[in-house]
């Protein structure tokens, strides 16, 4: 894949509608709490699920802003107050400047918007990225859902950052979880089954930027590396047998033997619901999943036709098969990919995107490497390989979500869903339609570019560490 140079920029008024309101213009209040439930959450949005009966939100999640705890509780304020001061620096408007709507933004989710429609979509296809639209939450509404959240979430995410309850915009969705079609209502459906993962990176760096010191990063997945690093952090209690280069192999046998290893240690890369319900995940620090292995097992009764104490077997061939028959692997690591130079290059175009007539070479820690060859780059190509960085660093840290339903109902009769794939599984040859939407597809901001490279030296040292241990 090239490296992106410009796509159409978003336009609200071609926001998508839903009913006869574009939601973008939509505001939600105390009587419209009804309905909403926790769901779940990454490190910076809440994810709340609408279980009511107005078809406009029907098949549809919000996905809202967390603050963290340690912050001073800000003054609610108006979309008019909120509009006033741009989410981007001035040196990322500068770093962004093909898309100037990114500029106009004005709340993380219309940057969350806009990045997603004006920058992913056109590099991995609208099918898989949902850009959502814009709303505007009122504090009531929020005070009321925060009631079910804080009952629901995790213990360890309430330690770090709570619900934003100050209003504001927020980002309505497709529940990828869901096979929900409009209008009329289909009965007697078999469940709907969702794999969640996290990828993570999918190739070696082979950047003539790595120095010598840190040549393991072409050799070993940086995963694997990172785990030494939380194990010694005590983040995990053991160590992942997860291999991303095993998903990104572009062979089922390399995707099947991924799917196995993280089904033996999911961690927090591999979840699995029923109907929205979570029905695997291990623990996060690692253990056992041998119990959750046979109640998995007996949950897939319901939608596979493979015999008792082959259902999670078959299950793992038939997720392979649709990761590999899709392609969408092959589209994502052509993103990941847009980082050409690694943080030990970027890093060097990032100085000179800053300070154009600064002498980069005094900057950071390459002040013994020859780079000169990066050092020489002109500000609008290091310009070009900061932003190709940033954007593979949204790559190599999303979420892949595949929901998948049998093809027919209990009486025999096919239902009809619209926008998916239909394919059989290689076991049993039961057909299932599945669809694939990628997740978290957020933006990188410029100011982490120092702490990527602190981070990746911290990973590669400890490594080098660990494995040198007797």
């Amino acid at each position: 894949m090239e490296a992106i140079d410009s796509a159409p920029g978003f336009d609200a008024d071609n926001a998508d509608e839903v009913e006869s309101g574009k939601l973008r213009e939509l505001e939600l209040y105390k009587d419209d709490a009804e309905g909403w439930l926790y769901r779940g959450e990454g490190a910076a949005n809440i994810v709340l699920a609408y279980h009511g009966s107005r078809p406009a939100f029907i098949g549809r999640v919000l996905r809202i802003r967390k603050v963290s705890i340690h912050d001073s509780k800000p003054k609610p304020s108006t979309a008019a107050e909120m509009a006033q001061k741009p989410i981007l620096s001035e040196d990322e408007q500068k770093l962004w400047r093909e898309w100037p709507a990114m500029a106009d933004a004005t709340t993380p989710a219309a940057m969350a918007h806009i990045y997603a429609s004006s920058i992913i979509q056109p590099l991995l296809g609208q099918e898989h990225v949902d850009a959502g639209v814009l709303v505007y939450l009122t504090p009531e509404f929020l005070e009321t859902v925060n009631h079910d959240v804080a009952e629901k979430r995790p213990e360890w995410r309430q330690k770090n950052a709570h619900l934003d309850l100050t209003g504001g915009t927020a980002l309505l969705i497709t529940d990828h979880s869901s096979f929900y079609t409009v209008p009329g209502r289909v009965e007697d459906l078999p469940p709907t089954i969702t794999v969640e993962i996290k990828p993570k990176w999918g190739c070696l760096p082979t950047a003539g930027t790595i120095s010598e010191e840190n040549n393991i990063k072409k050799h070993v997945s940086r995963f694997s590396m990172h785990q030494h690093l939380k194990l010694k952090q005590g983040k995990i209690s053991s160590l992942s047998k997860y291999s991303p280069l095993d998903l990104f192999s572009g062979n089922t046998d390399g995707i099947h033997k991924a799917l196995l290893a993280l089904f033996e240690t999911p961690q927090n890369n591999l979840r699995i619901f029923m109907d929205g319900v979570e029905i695997f995940g291990g623990p996060e620090d690692g253990g056992s999943t041998e119990e959750a292995i046979s109640i998995l097992e007996e949950q897939l009764q319901r939608v596979s036709a493979a015999p008792k104490g082959q259902r999670v077997v078959a299950f793992q061939r038939l997720v392979a098969h649709m990761l590999h028959t899709s392609k969408i692997l092959e589209s994502l690591l052509c993103v990941q990919q847009l980082d050409e130079y690694d943080i030990e290059g970027a890093i060097v175009a990032y100085h000179k995107f800053l300070k154009p007539d600064a002498d980069t070479e005094k900057e950071g820690k390459h002040i013994d490497r020859d780079l000169d060859w990066v050092q020489s780059l002109s500000w609008d190509e290091s310009r070009r390989v900061v932003r190709n960085y940033l954007i593979a660093a949204t790559a190599k840290d999303c979420g892949l979500m595949l929901t998948m339903r049998p093809l027919y109902n209990i009486s025999g009769k096919p239902f009809p869903v619209p926008s998916t794939f239909v394919t059989a599984c290689p076991t049993t040859t039961q057909q299932f339609v599945y669809k694939i939407a990628l997740l978290d597809m957020d933006l990188k901001r410029l100011k982490k570019m120092p702490f990527y490279l602190s981070l990746d030296n911290e990973i590669v040292s400890t490594y080098k560490e660990s494995v040198q241990e007797p």
